[in-house]
């Protein structure tokens, strides 16, 4: 099978979730992406009870990948790290703004060292700008973004979104995004060039449709006030007979005038849009009634049947083990050598000639730290001297 990237060599620095899916992406794709792991480091420190097999199944963000365990802080270890960048099409690292330069792997240093290098650093606000040295995490960053602001119900606080959005829609599909995009300018250029993800930028750009309607009519977007934030009865969220929630974005006027015609209620047909806040109210009243008079997927049945934007508010439980998600091989079987038969998620990013491939489980940490090494032409007393040094693992 055709491996889109075979070639392709990748240097994974990742200390975060994000940007290393980013760069499994890259790995099931066909790179050969080699994971620097901290000396000392073992697959299962943060998730308790959890053994290196059961890790090694299920942590998919390495899967496809290589590891080797590197000591940073010594010299030696920066001087490998030197060595291996020699010979990487993509490097990326997701280290405080300033850290790599400290660690005299910074990309003005490494560019010199390999000049067709792709050195991706992905940070929370970027490498540039006044908050450059501010820390922070997912919810952070949407809330400088002004996208957290949008998430919630209109009398309520803000509320965080369990996907992380500025950490898996932002964090870790632009650097890929970007990745890609230099590795295409590099055939044309022959040269390598840095990139600078921030979570962020990522997060404001995917609130685009919100940032151009205010700059535009200078409306002050507000959650639970707009369409795609619940504020329209025929979009938003509804209880069903059964405690549980579906949800519908009956925008076009045919869906739903389909919609008031099949609940026998065609007088509300031209009260889709209502014309002020106390309309808004008896209509969402009026929907809530009709919701409650079936089950959640009572009404999702009766949605496909009749082809109207409508599906049920699912469970995670029930997600992994939805037809449609099986039948898009986004959840699948797979067979590991000491567990048996496992469930993983798939890759989403279906190509008919050069589909992602599914070869390797994740890495215990520092599993192919020889066979790296002697890829470099280290010797075995070599290796063992670095053993013993504790520069690597």
């Amino acid at each position: 099978m055709a491996l889109a990237l075979e070639g392709i060599k990748v240097l994974d620095l990742c200390r975060g979730y994000p940007p290393a899916f980013a760069a499994m992406h890259l790995a099931d794709f066909g790179a050969d992406v080699i994971k620097v792991d901290p000396v000392g480091h073992v697959a299962t420190e943060h998730v308790k009870g959890a053994s290196e097999e059961l890790m090694s199944a299920y942590t998919f963000i390495d899967r496809n990948k290589r590891s080797i365990k590197i000591n940073l802080r010594s010299d030696e270890g920066r001087d490998l790290v030197r060595t291996l960048i020699k010979d990487m099409d993509v490097l990326i690292e997701n280290s405080r703004p300033g850290t790599m330069d400290r660690l005299g792997i910074g990309y003005e240093i490494v560019k010199k060292i390999n000049p067709r290098l792709i050195y991706c650093q992905v940070s929370g606000y970027g490498q540039t700008g006044p908050y450059r040295d501010v820390v922070g995490h997912d919810a952070n960053f949407m809330g400088v973004s002004g996208a957290l602001s949008l998430i919630g119900p209109a009398e309520g606080p803000p509320c965080y979104p369990s996907n992380m959005v500025a950490d898996m829609a932002g964090a870790a599909l632009h650097p890929l995004a970007a990745i890609l995009i230099a590795i295409i300018a590099r055939e044309k250029t022959g040269e390598g060039q840095h990139v600078d993800i921030s979570y962020t930028d990522a997060v404001f750009s995917l609130i685009a449709t919100d940032v151009s309607i205010h700059l535009v009519t200078g409306e002050k977007r507000r959650r639970g006030k707009t369409m795609v934030t619940g504020g329209e009865p025929c979009s938003s969220v509804y209880l069903t007979k059964d405690g549980e929630y579906i949800t519908i974005q009956f925008i076009e006027p045919q869906f739903w005038k389909t919609f008031c015609e099949d609940v026998g209620r065609p007088e509300l047909i031209s009260r889709q849009w209502p014309h002020d806040d106390q309309d808004r109210k008896e209509m969402f009243a009026i929907l809530s009634s009709i919701f409650l008079t079936r089950t959640r997927d009572e009404w999702w049945e009766w949605a496909r049947q009749r082809q109207v934007m409508m599906a049920p508010v699912n469970y995670i439980e029930e997600a992994v083990k939805d037809p449609q998600l099986i039948s898009r091989q986004m959840v699948m079987k797979k067979e590991h050598p000491v567990l048996g038969q496992i469930t993983q998620l798939g890759n989403p990013l279906k190509l008919s000639g050069t589909p992602a491939t599914y070869r390797t489980y994740c890495p215990h940490p520092g599993q192919h730290t020889d066979e790296i090494l002697q890829e470099l032409r280290f010797s075995e007393k070599q290796i063992e001297e670095l053993r013993k040094a504790r520069t690597v693992e």
